[in-house]
């Protein structure tokens, strides 16, 4: 009797030749050889479907037309699903109805009917109508199998209910596939985040997909891209575990979770907001470990440090600290109360929200549903005995009023403005509808500040600004030399970022007796600036200035401190989307040149890498839609950079073809083991190779 691939060739609907190729590809492609002879555009999935009915005598089956049971869904997993390219339909009686694209697959029968504990019918369907009911029911498709897949470090942590005997232990289901994809993905998304050290994680649905994106050291990178099927779960699961309304879509939502990860208790702050393509959502991560900051590390040189301390340590009067959303004032004023806390002293908070608990403080929340807002809360902590009160926003003239005087009273007061900088703060003030003399009363020291981030220290290296940039921060550079310059070149540390972590920059102004004068008579803010200069007043610019003469960091932070004239760095995309770009990784320089003509001749853009070290940091940086890489190199070899390639969520789900002189079967089971997608052997023939990479991203 003849085989399925015996017939497709009497019948001429595929070659040989065709037949060999498909089967050497079947490695690397992890699917059945009939499926594979489809993608590879050998035959059509019409005309073979015709040959396996007719010769296994099983009419064809609609799978839309067919009474599919959810329940049953369970019986298979989606691993199996995959692989086999099969879908549970239902159950009659102890029989299991299996649509299969090929119902003689032995193998695959016997593996699920042993799994189940069930009798297999198959029925003859489309693989294409199997894809898209695993699609629907396992609310997953190929680009999440392939992310929760190849990224195979299992996700240890827990939800941390507020009840003492509520507590989700995750960690053990997860690799089990006991836990749906979508929750998978969800657990996967935060500890990758955690391991980034991010501090938002921002979920966006889009037109056609879901974007997933990290804020790092203050700066936003896209990580990856959801199917839009999973956008609904992901939300849900969120909002559970967030203990959020899962039925209100239509109304911007808060909620909170904690989780415990490696040891570490982490705060999630959840916020939902209804936009054109469903519901966005920002998980803010609060790390108490990153947030316990001592006064004396935050940065502050030792002039302004001692200045402060004198000021803080005072029975009475008003400190504030000033700068734009997320510039760290929270975490200054947090160190503050760290430092001068003690059992002499009542220390009581009005937060919004309370971002995290430090001990021998009393920390309280506003809340707008209770009426409880800052003004009034404000006036029943005056009835608490205070020495220290903190207020986490001065927003409006009755709680300024209320603060100022209260710092006149026998009370230390501290408190944040949103303004640019410290003399700005006074005008805010007075716009509130302040009086002049309360202010100057009042006023002990205003600091303004802002985050920079710093050269990672691991791939940290000098170089010499281009004529360009120079002229971009001459007025700013005039006033001190800096004979040397660093950057970060980039590396797996930093995430080819060149930095790692953020430093603030200060601007102190004392509030001194003419200061005080000045402000009482209401003088413009070019004259408190003049006078204040005379007593060493340092600006925000020059404390900048000041961090890329020592090396901390780069020229072009200065744009986040200083206004800058022009309107954007000048930074221009890399990719504009007009051409498919693949990485090749190899460090043969004729082969090198070779494989780059002959994808520029298919209408590819090449980018070039000439080690695994080299090919990793493209990667990161340059985000192809696929890699061609070899086995044997410096530095970096070939199946080592996809494993790196594959353990980040940026990069899991690139196609990775490996093209190689090693034509041992080890070899090859090394590449596919380690991620690789396919994997091809030298010499190698252009037009197959071309058709390899054509099939690898339709797949993508």
């Amino acid at each position: 009797m003849f085989s399925l691939f015996d017939e497709l060739i009497k019948e001429h609907l595929i070659t040989p030749e065709q037949l060999a190729d498909a089967r050497a590809k079947q490695v690397g492609a992890k699917k059945p050889l009939h499926e594979v002879l489809v993608d590879m555009g050998f035959v059509s999935e019409e005309a073979l479907l015709k040959v396996l009915s007719r010769i296994y005598g099983i009419p064809l089956s609609d799978l839309s037309t067919e009474t599919i049971e959810p329940a049953v869904i369970g019986l298979v997993s989606y691993d199996w699903a995959e692989r086999y390219g099969v879908f549970p339909v239902r159950k009659e009686g102890g029989t299991l109805i299996l649509a299969m694209s090929n119902p003689q697959d032995i193998v695959a029968i016997d593996e699920i009917g042993f799994r189940t504990t069930l009798k297999i019918k198959p029925i003859l369907c489309a693989k294409s109508d199997i894809d898209k009911a695993v699609n629907k029911y396992y609310q997953t498709d190929d680009t999440l199998y392939d992310i929760l897949k190849n990224v195979q470090e299992e996700t240890t942590f827990e939800i941390l209910k507020d009840q003492a005997s509520g507590k989700l232990a995750l960690s053990d289901k997860i690799l089990k596939g006991d836990l749906s994809p979508v929750v998978r993905l969800y657990n996967l998304i935060l500890k990758d985040a955690l391991k980034a050290r991010a501090s938002d994680i921002h979920i966006e649905p889009e037109e056609r997909t879901v974007r997933v994106r990290y804020r790092v050291d203050g700066n936003l990178r896209n990580i990856m891209e959801v199917p839009l099927n999973l956008q609904a779960g992901l939300t849900v699961r969120i909002k559970i575990l967030a203990e959020m309304d899962i039925s209100e879509k239509r109304k911007p939502q808060d909620g909170r979770m904690k989780l415990l990860f490696q040891g570490r208790k982490i705060d999630l702050r959840i916020a939902t907001i209804p936009t054109a393509y469903g519901e966005k959502i920002v998980m803010r991560i609060l790390d108490p470990k990153a947030m316990v900051a001592q006064l004396d590390t935050l940065g502050i040189d030792s002039k302004n440090l001692a200045l402060y301390k004198q000021c803080i340590v005072k029975p009475q009067g008003m400190v504030l600290v000033t700068g734009p959303t997320g510039s760290g004032k929270t975490t200054t004023l947090y160190a503050t109360l760290n430092y001068i806390k003690n059992e002499k002293k009542n220390i009581v908070t009005i937060e919004d929200p309370i971002e995290y608990l430090i001990e021998g403080v009393n920390q309280t929340q506003v809340n707008p549903a209770a009426d409880l807002h800052f003004s009034n809360y404000l006036r029943s902590i005056l009835r608490q005995d205070p020495n220290v009160i903190f207020i986490g926003e001065i927003r409006d003239r009755e709680t300024a009023d209320i603060a100022f005087r209260s710092s006149l009273t026998g009370h230390l007061v501290f408190s944040t403005l949103h303004t640019n900088d410290t003399i700005g703060a006074v005008t805010r003030l007075l716009d509130l509808g302040l009086e002049p003399y309360l202010i100057a009363s009042s006023l002990l020291i205003v600091i303004a500040q802002r985050l920079v981030r710093k050269i990672c220290p691991h791939c940290k290296e000098e170089y010499r600004p281009n004529a360009d940039e120079l002229e971009k921060f001459s007025v700013y550079l005039q006033h001190g030399e800096i004979n040397t310059y660093f950057r970060g070149k980039g590396c797996e540390i930093c995430g080819f970022t060149g930095f790692l972590g953020r430093m603030p920059v200060f601007e102190f102004l004392e509030v001194t007796d003419p200061v005080k004068a000045l402000i009482a008579r209401k003088a413009p803010e070019d004259e408190i600036l003049l006078t204040a200069r005379r007593d060493g007043f340092r600006s925000l610019s020059s404390s900048a200035i000041g961090l890329v003469a020592c090396g901390v960091t780069t020229l072009d932070e200065l744009s986040k401190v200083v206004v800058m004239e022009e309107a954007d760095s000048g930074q221009k995309a890399v990719h504009g989307g007009e051409k498919v770009r693949i990485l090749t990784v190899e460090d043969d320089e004729d082969i090198l040149m070779v494989l780059a003509k002959r994808l520029s001749v298919a209408g590819y853009e090449v980018i070039k890498a000439r080690d695994g070290s080299e090919g990793l940091e493209a990667a990161f940086r340059e985000k192809p839609d696929l890699i061609i890489t070899d086995a044997t190199m410096p530095k970096m070899d070939g199946f080592e950079l996809i494993k790196q390639l594959r353990a980040r969520l940026e990069t899991a789900v690139i196609p990775v073809m490996m093209l190689t002189a090693r034509q041992d079967k080890e070899s090859e089971l090394k590449g596919i083991d380690a991620g690789a997608d396919d994997y091809i052997t030298k010499p190698f023939d252009a037009d197959k190779l071309l058709s390899r990479i054509k099939m690898l991203l339709r797949r993508k």
